[in-house]
């Protein structure tokens, strides 16, 4: 008796473990300050969208465009974004603002720092 009941468990168990889901979400990243990948958020000031239907993007300066991964990270009100070139280094985007008057309901404009 003792047997049959040891062979059910040990069956009863193999089955649970081969019928679990497995891991199937994308990690997360775990600093909520960033950095966060916001290459979708930009657009290329060289490209005429950016001016007509991607007009709500921030436009970005860069040899690159955005066909290489912008990356933000943000901290109490400050925002920083970095731009990756295609050997892998990090190279920061500088924002632009108006020297007088207010930003406020302007479009943000970074321009790739390549030192």
């Amino acid at each position: 008796m003792l047997k049959k009941t040891l062979s059910i468990v040990g069956v009863t168990a193999a089955s649970l473990i081969m019928l679990a889901p497995t891991a199937g979400a994308q990690p997360t990243n775990d600093n909520p300050f960033g950095p966060w990948d916001y290459t979708d958020k930009f657009v290329s000031a060289f490209d005429p969208a950016a001016y007509g239907s991607e007009s709500d993007r921030s436009i970005i300066i860069s040899p690159f465009g955005t066909s290489q991964t912008i990356e933000c990270s943000s901290f109490h009100g400050s925002t920083w974004c970095t731009q990756n070139d295609p050997w892998g280094a990090k190279h920061d985007l500088t924002p632009l603002t108006p020297q007088s008057g207010s930003a406020a309901g302007l479009r943000p404009v970074y321009v790739y720092n390549p030192f």
